[in-house]
């Protein structure tokens, strides 16, 4: 009885790191947006211009990014992003960043990622993303296809 008591000791403590390494890193990093709904109501959206490959946009209510294809060209898309938190990183370093692909194509319209960052408190914390395109399976962005940089506060 002794050992099983361990063995289920050592197995929740197990399951409780890997749920502490969790949810606001775990989502950042490589992403594939295959959502063709984004969400529900009417949200402001804050989008890039400038690049002739995609156009990507961020919505700060709710947290979400959208992204489409806007040259056929057999290239997908990606948003690139980060998150700056002046409460967590006063330099103003990266907090957390990553890219929102979307390899389905000009023809299948917006695709859609739902993001969580903290909200805005006294103006500390800043959005960025571009749009641009890419090879997907080595995660190598394009520069020259990219569009400026864009900042929003969440």
């Amino acid at each position: 009885m002794r050992r099983r008591s361990k063995l289920m000791v050592f197995a929740a403590t197990g399951l409780l790191a890997l749920m502490g390494t969790g949810s606001a890193h775990a989502a950042d990093g490589k992403q594939l947006a295959t959502d063709s709904v984004g969400p529900s109501g009417s949200p402001t959206w804050y989008c890039s211009y400038g690049s002739a490959n995609a156009q990507a946009c961020f919505a700060p209510s709710g947290e979400w990014f959208r992204i489409r294809d806007t040259w056929a060209d057999s290239y997908p898309v990606v948003i690139e992003w980060r998150f700056f938190d002046l409460e967590v990183s006063p330099v103003g370093a990266i907090v957390r960043e990553g890219t929102i692909w979307n390899t389905a194509g000009q023809a299948a319209g917006w695709r859609y990622m739902n993001k969580s960052f903290p909200e805005d408190v006294g103006n500390t914390k800043d959005v960025v993303f571009r749009a641009c395109s890419g090879s997907y399976p080595s995660d190598a962005i394009f520069e020259a296809s990219c569009s400026d940089w864009i900042s929003v506060a969440p």
